[in-house]
């Protein structure tokens, strides 16, 4: 078994989506210059770098990142490549990872990932729709599913098939969405 971390570092190079601001991270005391203990400030989005997009990002009422049950975000999960996605494949997956997503899904694609009963999604790329989308319709028709997304997953170099995965978003209180930790264990 070998494991994988497939969350980008946080920092002024963390991809955020286009428009965000970006990361900043400042130190406000250091041990080098005196200071009792270092420590530093984070200042991000809640959609920054590696990121859940919880129902509640775009559904009035939808679940928030807090009361995702936590047996959603660590378990047996497919990594595949987005070309290769067929309902046969989807079959029993809960957890599906799709590499080679960067232009986003069709809505093609995202129903037959909502009807497979997939209760959690995620990319390699900045969105699910294009960065260009006013509307969103790929999020509204996943995440109205009561699906949990996650964008900008390091996929480069993980090798497709079954795995384990460990989604560990903060638990932002009321959040629609928030950073995360991700690894894949595959076997």
């Amino acid at each position: 078994m070998t494991l994988f971390d497939l969350t980008y570092p946080l920092g002024p190079c963390t991809p955020v989506f286009p428009g965000d601001e970006p990361v900043s991270v400042r130190v406000v005391s250091d041990c080098a210059r005196g200071d009792t203990c270092t420590a530093r400030r984070l200042e991000l989005g809640s959609h920054s770098g590696t990121h859940v997009d919880a129902p509640a990002h775009l559904i009035a009422g939808g679940l928030t990142v807090d009361a995702l049950p936590l047996s959603l975000w660590i378990g047996p999960a497919l990594l595949a490549d987005l070309g290769g996605l067929d309902a046969g494949a989807l079959e029993g997956v809960a957890r599906l990872l799709l590499s080679d997503v960067a232009e986003g899904l069709s809505l093609e694609q995202a129903a037959v990932i909502a009807g497979a009963g997939v209760r959690l999604l995620g990319i390699d790329g900045p969105s699910l729709d294009p960065v260009t989308s006013a509307d969103l319709p790929v999020h509204r028709l996943l995440l109205g599913a009561g699906i949990a997304l996650v964008e900008n997953l390091r996929l480069e170099g993980v090798p497709q098939g079954r795995g384990t995965l460990y989604c560990l978003p903060l638990p932002v209180e009321g959040g629609d969405g928030a950073p995360c930790r991700v690894l894949w264990e595959g076997v």
